[in-house]
């Protein structure tokens, strides 16, 4: 009896005019042995406050205040670069050394106004000790404090010289430590993060500001989204982002203000705070963004909401059957439609067979 029903419901749709889907749906009488029988489903529709729109192309990129570019301070030979595309660093890791024949002058230097910042250090205590006890003039000792403030100056211009050129403060307290002058310059991370582009290879002579690598902290990453004009009412800053093939989610950022001609789209950015640990720089994925929050906004499974005409609608469990209701769609999300409608809290959908339930309400052989 079940797939007699079900045949002549599903032929019935089949022999159905074109002019007749222009038709109003009428209200169905069918009994609940009639529904079982012929796989009619029922649940409430499910409220929600966070409507996701259609899948949108966009592109993972880094934030620009996250990326560093390390260049050569000074002139000289590439020696080595231990780190590869890919890998990780820690700041104030050496990833790259240089052997620069002008960075010998600027230790040197620094070490002259070393010693005599001592000499000046050691004159001043002397002269010190001499005022206190009034062997010579305060214009004698004022003259020795001038000059070892000019001393100290002159040592800290030397240290600054030192660490335009490349050498790390560690380094820095290491020469004046052992005295030892090096032409070789380690070059160490800038931040913590993962090397996305070598920019030299050793062996080659760099010049002045020649880049080696390219660094980005890659949490959290960015996207780009492109948008059609059309979306641009209900998206605002702040609004929830999905990358739902990769678990990803975050926040829009910022709505663009410029259009691209061929495509008729505005760039939109957002920042993914959680789940971004499976994308990359560069990858393409597709995103969702939430809408500007309404009120009568319901998730119902897409296959309860049908066409007819040019409505959407669902059909309403009454006591004697179904009754079809005009609903608004505002998208899809994991397999659900979001609608906009009334409901009340005792109310039920029709989710399986609709066929069977479409057929009736078209007055093709109904529920008797």
């Amino acid at each position: 009896m079940k797939s007699l029903l079900t045949a002549f419901a599903l032929a019935s749709l089949a022999l159905l005019p074109a002019h007749a889907a222009d038709l109003p749906a009428q209200d169905v009488v069918m009994s609940l042995s009639q529904q079982h029988t012929l796989g009619v489903s029922t649940a409430p529709p499910e409220a929600v406050s966070t409507v996701f729109g259609q899948e949108l192309p966009a592109l993972v990129t880094v934030a620009p205040d996250q990326v560093r570019l390390l260049a050569a301070p000074q002139a000289g030979l590439l020696e080595h670069m231990p780190s590869a595309v890919g890998d990780e660093v820690v700041e104030d890791q050496v990833i790259a050394r240089i052997k620069s024949p002008d960075l010998v002058s600027l230790q040197r230097d620094f070490l002259q106004a070393l010693t005599q910042q001592h000499l000046a250090q050691t004159g001043l205590t002397r002269d010190e000790m001499l005022f206190r006890e009034g062997i010579i003039a305060k214009r004698r000792y004022q003259e020795t404090q001038s000059g070892f403030d000019e001393m100290n100056a002159a040592l800290d211009e030397r240290r600054q010289a030192l660490l335009l050129a490349g050498m790390a403060r560690q380094d820095i307290a290491a020469l004046e430590q052992n005295r030892r002058l090096s032409t070789t310059l380690q070059l160490r991370a800038p931040i913590t993060g993962v090397v996305l582009e070598r920019l030299a290879e050793p062996g080659q002579r760099l010049n002045m500001s020649d880049p080696i690598y390219r660094i980005a902290n890659l949490d959290p990453l960015w996207l780009e989204i492109r948008a059609p004009l059309e979306q641009l009412p209900n998206l605002a800053a702040g609004a929830a982002v999905k990358v739902a093939a990769f678990g990803a989610e975050g926040r829009l950022l910022s709505v663009g203000r410029d259009v691209d001609a061929a495509s008729q789209t505005v760039r939109i950015r957002a920042e993914l705070s959680a789940g971004s640990g499976a994308l990359r720089p560069g990858q393409y994925v597709q995103a969702t963004i939430a809408g500007t929050p309404g009120e009568n906004r319901f998730q119902v499974p897409s296959a309860a909401v049908v066409r007819s005409g040019q409505h959407s609608i669902v059909f309403v469990q009454t006591a004697t059957g179904f009754t079809p209701r005009i609903v608004d769609v505002l998208g899809n999300q994991n397999g659900k439609t979001v609608i906009v409608s009334q409901f009340n809290a005792q109310e039920r959908i029709a989710i399986t067979g609709l066929a069977a339930v479409k057929g009736a309400a078209m007055g093709l052989g109904g529920g008797e």
